[in-house]
């Protein structure tokens, strides 16, 4: 805790002294010391979302991975995975044809993330089978072992969000 409230006093002494220097100077030294205290306050590594996630009312379970710099996630389970009617869960509502006969189980729903720091990945999509649609997604930790999913439409408080628990494969 004071190694976070020096750098906060530290952060509010040079945005003062950038101020009364000018502009361009405050501009500058907000950035500095805005990425200084950001990467202090940071406990996660941007591979900490990596793995197993299970729903928190254990009704699906996906798989968090990376490919090249972004990050994706699969559904790898469900606990119902057939419709009332016995059929297997299709993405039946996919706006694409094509798709409409991709099963729930292997369908990439988590698309694009980035590390945006401080436990959280966020300006990819969420994309939700059961209607056929996308939503912008953020992810956030609580703990190494529990995360925070977003979805939403436009902006992060226009949406929902559901928690979920890392789990073994």
């Amino acid at each position: 805790m004071n190694k976070t409230r020096t750098l906060l006093v530290l952060f509010f002494l040079v945005c003062t002294l950038a101020v009364q220097a000018g502009s361009k100077l405050s501009n500058a030294a907000f950035h500095v010391t805005s990425h200084i205290v950001s990467k202090a306050e940071d406990r996660f590594t941007e591979d900490a979302i990596l793995g197993y996630w299970l729903h928190f009312e254990n009704v699906v379970k996906i798989q968090i991975e990376k490919i090249g710099h972004k990050y994706y996630g699969k559904i790898i389970w469900l606990e119902k995975p057939n419709f009332p009617d016995g059929t297997l869960k299709t993405d039946k509502y996919n706006p694409d044809p094509e798709l409409r006969d991709v099963p729930f189980v292997g369908l990439r729903i988590v698309k694009d993330l980035e590390y945006k720091g401080n436990g959280t990945w966020g300006g990819g999509t969420l994309y939700d089978p059961e209607h056929g649609k996308n939503y912008g997604c953020k992810i956030s930790l609580d703990s190494e072992n529990e995360a925070i999913v977003r979805g939403y439409i436009g902006f992060t408080f226009i949406g929902k969000s559901v928690r979920f628990n890392r789990v073994n494969g």
